[in-house]
């Protein structure tokens, strides 16, 4: 029981929605003709982990120690909802001052589905209902790979399977763990599914 509780904490890490926005950028950038600078993308790639990632984790370790959070699960819904709030104005900023619409089109309506999942989010969180943000993140990723494949004609098949997959494994060790019931991991998986799929009629 211990060591499967330890398997179901390291696929919880694994499957943790910060995670979710790089790893679409790295799908992206083998997906596409190889015609950028890679010195262009790695100055992209850094600004997206700093903003998606290094923030998001320094906000969590400062809230906790000020006792805004109760854990850094944000199992409370308050506390969720601080980190959505400033998790959106991140993407906000990125949207504005690191991926245009005109040089990015595909990362720009990628990251504007994020940020419409992360509003639904909240927005839930106001009439405290907390949804699964692991389901939500491996969800949204999992459709953006598919519009890659049918978009730039690369197969990604085997990516799609395994995301699925893992879905279904990272879903099973939140239950596991208590830490949601099967209509939260629900409504996570579409509010991060639809609005990447709604953006699709934008790049794809």
């Amino acid at each position: 029981m211990k060591s499967l509780r330890q398997f179901s904490k390291a696929v919880s890490i694994l499957g943790h929605p910060l995670w979710m926005p790089l790893l679409g950028c790295l799908y992206y950038f083998y997906a596409i003709p190889n015609y950028l600078d890679n010195q262009l993308i790695m100055a992209k790639l850094l600004a997206i982990s700093i903003l998606t990632i290094f923030l998001p984790v320094v906000f969590l370790f400062i809230s906790k120690n000020l006792k805004l959070i109760s854990d850094y699960e944000l199992s409370k819904v308050k506390g969720r909802r601080l980190f959505l709030m400033l998790f959106i104005l991140l993407i906000l900023v990125l949207l504005n001052r690191i991926i245009d619409v005109y040089n990015y089109r595909t990362l720009f309506y990628f990251f504007s589905g994020i940020l419409f999942s992360g509003i639904i989010s909240l927005l839930l969180s106001m009439f405290k209902v907390k949804i699964s943000l692991h389901a939500l993140g491996i969800s949204g990723l999992t459709c953006f790979i598919i519009g890659l494949s049918l978009s730039f004609h690369v197969s990604m098949l085997l990516s799609i399977v395994f995301f699925t997959l893992f879905l279904g494994i990272v879903s099973s060790s939140r239950l596991f763990q208590n830490a949601h019931t099967v209509p939260e991991i629900f409504i996570g998986i579409i509010a991060g599914f639809l609005p990447q799929l709604y953006f699709f009629s934008y790049w794809l």
